[in-house]
C-alpha cells in the first residue's frame, strides 16, 4: 500500500515551551540603570528562595494588589512550597530576576522578577512582572518587560499577552509604548494587552 507524506508546509511546528535553550539570546545579561547601577538579568534558580523572601518583604501591599489583583500576605507569598515552585523553571513557566550584584559587604539582592507562562493557545505566552518598591522606576520596568518580550520571541512564541488593572496606568502606558494593543474588559476593571512577536 502506497503512503504519502504531507507537504512540509502542512506540518505544524511543535508548540513552544521553555525546555530548550532559546535561540540567539544570552540568558544572562549585565545592564546599567541610572540610579541603580549595574544590574544582572538572569534565569531564576532554586537557590534564590532566600533572596525571594527578602524581595517580598520589600514590596508594599499596594504593589502586591497591582500584581495579583488581591492582597496576599507575606507568609503566603513566601511559603517554602510556593517558593520552590516559583524558583523552578519548567516547560510551562519561565522566570528571570533582576539582581543587584554583591558589593562590598552588601549581599546580592533581587530587585525585580518577570515571568512568562504558556497558555492553552499553543503559540501564546502570558507575562507578569513584580518590582521591589525601592526600585520602582520607569527604566527598570521597561528593561524587565523588554527582556520578557525578547525571551518570548526567542522561545518561538508568536503572541505575548498580559492582564493589568485599569488603575495601573504606568504599566498600561508602558505596554502601549512597547507596541502592545490594549483592550479594556468591561467587568473586573482589567486591561488585556497583546503583542504580536
Amino acid at each position: 500500500m502506497k503512503t504519502t507524506t504531507a507537504p512540509s508546509s502542512e506540518i505544524a511546528e511543535p508548540a513552544p515551551d521553555f525546555c530548550g535553550r532559546p535561540r540567539r539570546i544570552n540568558l544572562d545579561q549585565i545592564v546599567a540603570v541610572k540610579g541603580l547601577g549595574k544590574l544582572k538579568l538572569r534565569p531564576i534558580r532554586l537557590d534564590d528562595e532566600k533572596g525571594m523572601i527578602d524581595f517580598h518583604r520589600r514590596i508594599s501591599p499596594e504593589s502586591i494588589y497591582m500584581r495579583y489583583f488581591e492582597y496576599l500576605g507575606l507568609d503566603r507569598r513566601t511559603s517554602h512550597e510556593r517558593l520552590i515552585r516559583i524558583c523552578t523553571n519548567t516547560p510551562d513557566s519561565y522566570a528571570l530576576v533582576v539582581e543587584k550584584p554583591a558589593h562590598g559587604h552588601e549581599a546580592p539582592s533581587i530587585l525585580g522578577v518577570g515571568r512568562l507562562t504558556r497558555t492553552s493557545e499553543p503559540q501564546v505566552a502570558m507575562f507578569d512582572t513584580l518590582i521591589a518598591d525601592e526600585a520602582q522606576t520607569p527604566k527598570l520596568a521597561k528593561l524587565l518587560l523588554t527582556r520578557l518580550i525578547k525571551l518570548a520571541h526567542a522561545f518561538r512564541f508568536q503572541t505575548l499577552k498580559g492582564e493589568l488593572l485599569v488603575a495601573d496606568h504606568d504599566a498600561v502606558n508602558l505596554c502601549r509604548e512597547l507596541g502592545f494593543s490594549a483592550h479594556t474588559v468591561a467587568e473586573g476593571g482589567l486591561v488585556q494587552v497583546t503583542l504580536k512577536l
